[in-house]
C-alpha cells in the first residue's frame, strides 16, 4: 500500500493536476464564501486570513511531519525523495485538497456560519497553491529580486541542513521557532545542482 501512495504521489501528471487543483479548489471556495456569505468584505478578510494562517501550516508541516522522527513514515520517507531528487514531481494526490478542504469546511461550519467557513478553507487552499507553485518554480528558474533570491537560497540551504529553513514561502516560522539559519558563501556552493534551468 505504501509503495502505491509513494508511485501516484511521485507521479509527474498527478503533480501538475494537484496544482491546478489546488488553485480551482480555492477559488470555488471563494465563490461560495461570497455566495453564503451576508458580508463581501468578511468573506474576502477571512480568505486572506487563511491564506495567511496557512504559512505557520507550512511550517508545521514541513518541520514537525517530514522531518521528525514518526510513526507514519510514509512522510517521512515521501518527502525524503524530494531532498534526494530536488526535480522529482512529488504532490499529494491531486483530488485531495479538494478533499480536505470540504471535510475542514463541513468539520468548521458546527462552529461558525457556513460562508466563513468556507471562506478561511478556501483561504487556507490558496495558502497551499501559493507553497506548490512558489516551490516549483524555485528549482526551476534564476532570479534577480531580491526577494525571490533570498527565498531561493533560504530554501536551498534547507536541502543542506535539512533540520533547517523549513519555510518555502516565509521565514518568519523559522525565526520565531529558532530552526532560522543565516547561510553564508560556503553553504551557498554546489546550488546550482538545486536548479534546472533549461538553456537557450
Amino acid at each position: 500500500m505504501k509503495d502505491l501512495i509513494l508511485k501516484i504521489t511521485s507521479n509527474k501528471w498527478n503533480y501538475y493536476l494537484s496544482l491546478v487543483s489546488d488553485f480551482l479548489t480555492a477559488m470555488v471556495f471563494l465563490g461560495l464564501s461570497i455566495r453564503y456569505s451576508t458580508d463581501l468584505w468578511s468573506s474576502i478578510s477571512l480568505f486572506v486570513v487563511g491564506a495567511i494562517f496557512f504559512t505557520f501550516l507550512e511550517y508545521a508541516v514541513h518541520a514537525w511531519l517530514f522531518h521528525k522522527d514518526h510513526p507514519l513514515k510514509v512522510f517521512i520517507e515521501g518527502h525524503a525523495h524530494h531532498h534526494q531528487n530536488p526535480f522529482s514531481y512529488d504532490a499529494m494526490p491531486f483530488f485531495m485538497s479538494a478533499v480536505i478542504a470540504t471535510f475542514f469546511a463541513w468539520l468548521f461550519h458546527f462552529f461558525m456560519p457556513i460562508g466563513d467557513a468556507f471562506a478561511i478553507v478556501g483561504g487556507l487552499t490558496l495558502g497551499y497553491f501559493n507553497y506548490g507553485i512558489m516551490h516549483h518554480i524555485m528549482h526551476r528558474r534564476e532570479f534577480s529580486s531580491n526577494y525571490w533570491k533570498y527565498m531561493q537560497e533560504f530554501h536551498f540551504v534547507h536541502h543542506k541542513k535539512p533540520l533547517l529553513n523549513h519555510g518555502v514561502t516565509t521565514d518568519i516560522w523559522d525565526r520565531v521557532f529558532g530552526t532560522y539559519y543565516q547561510w553564508n558563501e560556503e553553504d551557498l556552493k554546489g546550488m546550482e545542482k538545486l536548479k534546472r534551468i533549461k538553456k537557450k
